[in-house]
């Protein structure tokens, strides 16, 4: 979100807060908090009247007790999610890193551990709503918003197309799995997967969902026929709300089928700049008409599903797959940040020296390579403009710190890559315990999260961009070594200088 406009004139506006929580002290505590800030706090003592409450007058902020009587901090969330009101909601109770994960996860604004501090309270509300909101800020915020909940969703299918994928090797079990993914994120009757057949000139059904899909995968469509066919010719993706209308709809499909076609969005798959078949769903159940926003959905997914496909024909193992999955990853990162291109890869590379220095085992190496290649994944859950400004705020540095939590809820998931998980969790973690997001210390850092924060730091620094200079490598050798104790383990700083220094030793 941007910062509110300070300029103005809606004076006569109060924001409300509601407040889940019994104790008269914590209410005065946090009701005094609020009121500097220029809320009106609205105590709730049973759930079932906040939530009604809620409805039909939402606040501008929700701070709860997670451990609330009526009902805990994660079962408020997702009652909140469910009546479609997008507000930021602040948990507080105990510092358990299972339950604080556990509140980011079902979409916690931010967690405060007890004791309950004012100044700290007052700043971290600020970083989480920014400036008290006026009557036009209300629209703006909830505009961003939504355009954030958006991009969430999208990565949400993204990684469920990952995660759903049997890796087997077998891209037929993988494109019917996508197609049923279709099916459902789309709400349509039908989905299907069509691949050219450049020797016969055709497009042929590879894999379909719905009632008729066994008689779909016999069928071979012209190229250029149909709505389908005209797509895989010229590139473009098509709304088609009433087939009868449209010249180009032949029917043949239909008659050979036994399916009743009366809608379709068909979008071509391209791989490579080269167009590699179509992917289209078909008549949505609700009767709706298909629109731009399902088009640009999609059109989105059909890129992804053309890389699976490529993937899926060149793999071997599941291992393999997921190199190619994380590349998608990564370069979906890269997008977002116009400063990381190519950081995930040489803190990779740096990490693999040190593993292989420390004698790890494959199977060790592998997890550390997943690891350090998906360490940033949590900045794509956030807003894109945070990471190309040259000058953040209090409040976006603070979002920023929380892309360790977001990175390893996004990642749980994914089974093969459970390992990964602390690994992205803790990988901000400073030896001496001034890391974030849990400022734990020493041992109690993973290995592996404690070489990526070694590999990363050095990566950072003996890179330039519009920001800052490149430092040479004596003047990074010379702060790492400033910061063995303090942000990174004095062994493996030991242990990675010996790399750099036989590395860059005269021949």
């Amino acid at each position: 979100m941007s910062d509110f406009m300070a300029g103005s004139n809606q004076t006569d506006f109060h924001p409300t807060a509601f407040l889940f929580e019994r104790d008269p002290s914590t209410i005065k505590i946090i009701q005094n908090i609020v009121s500097e800030l220029g809320y009106i706090l609205e105590p709730v003592m049973n759930a079932f009247s906040g939530l009604k409450r809620l409805k039909e007058n939402p606040p501008e902020l929700i701070i709860a007790n997670y451990d609330f009587p009526d009902i805990n901090g994660s079962e408020l969330l997702r009652k909140i999610n469910e009546i479609g009101y997008t507000v930021p909601v602040i948990l507080y109770g105990s510092a358990t890193e299972d339950v604080i994960l556990k509140s980011f996860r079902s979409g916690a604004a931010d967690y405060w551990t007890k004791p309950l501090l004012g100044d700290e309270m007052k700043e971290r509300i600020t970083a989480v709503v920014g400036a008290v909101p006026s009557r036009y800020d209300k629209l703006e915020i909830q505009s961003l918003m939504e355009t954030l909940e958006r991009e969430k969703k999208e990565l949400k299918s993204l990684l469920k197309i990952t995660s759903s994928l049997n890796v087997s090797g077998d891209t037929k079990i993988s494109l019917n799995q996508l197609t049923d993914l279709a099916s459902e994120l789309m709400n349509c009757e039908a989905a299907s997967i069509m691949l050219i057949n450049h020797y016969e000139n055709v497009l042929e059904f590879v894999v379909a969902s719905g009632e008729k899909k066994h008689r779909l995968e016999m069928i071979k469509v012209p190229m250029g026929e149909g709505v389908a066919g005209w797509v895989s010719v010229n590139g473009k993706p098509q709304i088609v709300n009433n087939t009868q209308s449209d010249k180009r709809f032949t029917g043949n499909v239909d008659k050979l089928s036994g399916f009743v076609t009366r809608q379709i969005l068909a979008v071509p798959m391209i791989l490579d700049s080269e167009i590699i078949g179509v992917l289209e769903v078909i008549n949505k159940k609700d009767n709706r008409n298909f629109d731009e926003n399902d088009l640009r959905i999609l059109n989105d997914m059909s890129n992804r599903v053309a890389t699976v496909i490529a993937a899926t024909r060149k793999i071997e193992d599941q291992q393999n797959f997921f190199v190619q999955t994380s590349n998608i990853l990564v370069k979906s990162i890269e997008k977002k940040d116009i400063y990381a291109e190519g950081h995930s890869w040489k803190v990779a590379e740096y990490c693999h020296k040190i593993a292989t220095k420390l004698g790890f085992s494959d199977t060790m190496k592998t997890g550390l390579h997943f690891g350090a290649v998906l360490h940033d994944i949590g900045k794509l859950a956030m807003p894109s403009y945070i990471f190309n400004k040259k000058l953040l705020s209090d409040r976006e540095r603070e979002l920023i710190r929380q892309h360790p939590i977001h990175g390893a809820k996004l990642i749980e998931p994914i089974t093969l890559w459970k390992s990964v998980v602390p690994l992205i969790l803790y990988h901000h973690e400073s030896w001496d315990g001034s890391g974030y997001p849990f400022g734990r210390s020493g041992d109690s850092i993973p290995l592996s999260a404690r070489i990526i924060n070694l590999a990363e730091a050095f990566s950072i620094m003996r890179a330039s961009n519009a920001y800052k200079q490149q430092m040479s490598l004596k003047e990074t050798i010379l702060e790492i070594m400033r910061m063995s104790g303090r942000q990174f383990d004095p062994e493996l700083v030991k242990v990675f200088i010996g790399i750099l220094e036989k590395e860059n030793a005269p021949r």
